[in-house]
């Protein structure tokens, strides 16, 4: 009996096994417990004999009872060397052959073997049932034993040599089970496998066999520090169809050989290698800034100063922030490394081929080019010192506050145009002044949040200056007034933008802006009107993520109150706005120890002048005039010959002579 718990006991049956030592001497009993609740184990129990020929007797133990269906069923148990220490062995389990109908067909009821009843030399058993009127008769089959062994020579190949190896094996067969490159083959097959077929028996009870492997040239495999594993696996042939009762082999003999052979290495006699590996490594430099281009040059001196070091693998470990580029080769007479990026396990790591072998006296500086934003690079090789590099990370962001007003002056009075007491729209008012302010960050690094506020000329006193009508944004920001936008509620008008400043807003990113400050003023004596004289309107925005290259645009569009200028007649005034930023968070773990922040302004002046005033003159009327002009040119001219003005008086002709007979003589004198 045995209990599943203290209050529910189950008989599963249990056979005691006494072996005798000496006459009427008996060790402590060996157990054989069942396993099948109320199967009746132990009911019936035979001596088999020696079933497998192994030299040692079997039993069969009843449990008529037993099984899935409780049909019952026989077990078989073979007796081995040690019985005391390791008891007897579960072999096989045998089922009736029949079930019966009408209950339980006791199966294992009745035992009886140890008899050689088809004269094959191996015992039998018959099994019989309760209350059945037949039995089953299970007739032992030949058991063949095996014993193999496998010669290896020799067991140390030279690369150099081109060795062969004579044996009967699967070659290299560990390499087949991990997916390795096999490093040996047959010599008449090319193959790494061969299979054959022995024949013995009475007759012939021993067989040899020999077969040639070589081994691969060392450009074809990597591997030369592992064993080359030859493995035998044998079993038998499938027997014939006439054969009533096919032999089987002895399940406790091993059908599996392995045998080991190795690869000379340069490493002394003993052909162990001992290297002395040793590691250094250094970078081009000490500080790295989040945003910037940070290619960092590593620079890594590996030596040998033992024996030969096979399968040298350099391994340089990145961290996540950190993207391989390549290596380079400083020295042209060095052989060019081999480097492969991998992830193994979520870790990024660079694996580069020092040499199979590295030999004794050599030394490799590769050099790698990361881009990295980590504070540590560990490089490392499993059989040499680690060196661990630290870099240092900050932040830095510079941020450009820029800015251009529309229009720069405003020139007043304007021809033919007077302010109206009640303003209804926006053009009753006065000329259109826009200011947009750009917060550009220039980089490296980015910012997470900033503030910025525009003190805007609103008021003096009870009278509008600028007249400020709405906010606009570009970017991530957004903005509110302390006070309402547009509070007389005037109708507004889209104005286009112009040339200026859709120029300035399509070059937002450009390093180099046109700028407006109040110091570029001008040269006039004006007063300036400002948030420390006036009542200002406040706007401030809040600015999100700012990488580097972008930019915030906040564009405030007004107009010009020119009835209160117009009760000031040729006083020029500045109109001053201030705008400031003052940047919050970065968005890094790592925060500077200062923020950047700044302060500027730009103004609209207002000046005045003399309007043009142009006439407008009708066609006919010039033509008229110019008709008239003619008629009275005309006039003139007809009584001035009226008059005798262009007649011409001559002399008479005795004086001519005279004068002429003058002129003569005294050329003659002369």
């Amino acid at each position: 009996m045995e209990r599943e718990r203290e209050s529910k006991p189950k008989e599963v049956g249990r056979v005691y096994l006494y072996l005798q030592h000496s006459p009427l001497t008996f060790s402590e009993p060996l157990l054989l417990t069942g396993t099948h609740t109320f199967g009746r184990f132990g009911t019936a129990i035979a001596p088999l004999g020696d079933l497998n020929q192994d030299g040692y007797n079997d039993v069969a133990v009843g449990c008529p009872f037993g099984g899935e269906d409780r049909s019952g069923l026989v077990l078989i148990y073979n007796g081995q060397r040690d019985l005391t220490a390791r008891g007897l062995t579960l072999s096989q389990e045998l089922y009736g052959a029949w079930a019966s109908s009408s209950g339980l067909s006791g199966y294992g009821f009745t035992l009886r073997g140890d008899r050689d009843l088809d004269n094959n030399h191996y015992p039998d058993l018959i099994v019989g049932a309760f209350g059945k009127g037949e039995v089953s008769v299970y007739r032992a089959r030949p058991v063949v034993s095996v014993e193999a062994e496998m010669i290896l020579s020799p067991r140390i190949l030279n690369p150099d040599d081109r060795s062969f190896l004579n044996a009967e094996l699967q070659l290299d067969w560990l390499k087949g089970v991990r997916g390795g490159v096999k490093r040996v083959y047959f010599l008449d097959s090319h193959q790494p496998q061969h299979t054959g077929v022995l024949t013995l028996g009475h007759s012939r009870p021993h067989s040899c066999l020999n077969y040639t492997i070589y081994l691969r040239g060392e450009d074809e495999f990597r591997d030369k520090l592992t064993p080359i594993s030859l493995a035998l696996n044998y079993s038998l042939a499938p027997p014939p169809s006439n054969l009533d009762l096919p032999p089987v082999l002895n399940r406790y003999s091993s059908t599996f050989l392995q045998e080991q052979a190795y690869i000379l290495l340069d490493c002394g006699e003993d052909n162990e290698c001992i290297p002395d590996l040793q590691l250094s490594a250094s970078m081009d430099r000490t500080e790295l800034v989040v945003g910037d281009d940070n290619l960092v040059m590593l620079t890594i001196n590996a030596v040998n100063k033992g024996e030969g070091a096979y399968e040298t693998e350099l391994h340089t470990l990145l961290p996540p922030e950190a993207d391989y580029i390549g290596v380079e080769r400083r020295i042209e007479s060095l052989a060019r490394l081999n480097c492969e990026y991998r992830m193994v396990n979520d870790s990024r790591l660079v694996v580069c081929d020092l040499g199979n072998p590295m030999v004794a006296g050599t030394e490799v500086s590769p050099t790698h080019t990361n881009t990295n934003e980590h504070k540590k690079i560990n490089t490392h090789n499993s059989k040499s010192n680690p060196v661990s590099l630290s870099l240092s990370i900050s932040a830095r962001a510079q941020l450009d506050l820029r800015g251009v007003c529309h229009p720069s002056q405003v020139v007043l009075p304007f021809p033919h145009w007077e302010p109206k007491e009640k303003p209804v729209k926006e053009d009753d008012v006065g000329p259109q002044v826009t200011h947009i302010y750009e917060l550009h960050n220039s980089g490296p690094s980015s910012i997470r949040e900033a503030e910025l506020q525009v003190g805007w000329p609103s008021r003096f006193r009870d009278e509008h200056l600028l007249y400020a009508l709405e906010v606009l944004t570009e970017g991530p920001i957004s903005c509110r007034s302390n006070t309402s936008l547009n509070p007389l509620g005037l109708q507004t008008s889209s104005v286009q933008d112009t040339p200026e400043l859709l120029g300035f807003l399509r070059n937002s990113s450009s390093p180099h802006r046109y700028r407006r400050a109040t110091s570029a003023a001008q040269p006039y004596s004006s007063k300036t009107l400002n948030c420390s004289n006036i009542i200002c309107l406040r706007v401030l925005c809040v600015v999100g993520r700012l990488d580097r290259g972008q930019s915030a645009v906040v564009k405030i569009r007004s107009r010009l109150w020119a009835h209160t200028f117009l009760q000031r007649r040729n006083d020029p005034y500045l109109l001053n706005s201030t705008v400031s930023f003052r940047v919050t968070a970065l968005p890094y773990r790592l925060q500077p120890s200062s923020l950047p922040q700044h302060t500027t302004s730009m103004g609209t002046l207002v000046l005045w002048g003399t309007p043009d005033v142009a006439f407008a003159v009708p066609l006919w009327v010039i033509i008229l005039a110019i008709l008239l002009g003619l008629l009275v040119l005309a006039m003139l001219t007809l009584a001035m010959w009226k008059c005798g003005f262009f007649d011409r008086a001559r002399l008479p002709a005795d004086d001519v002579s005279d004068r002429e007979q003058l002129t003569s003589d005294q050329l003659a004198d002369a």
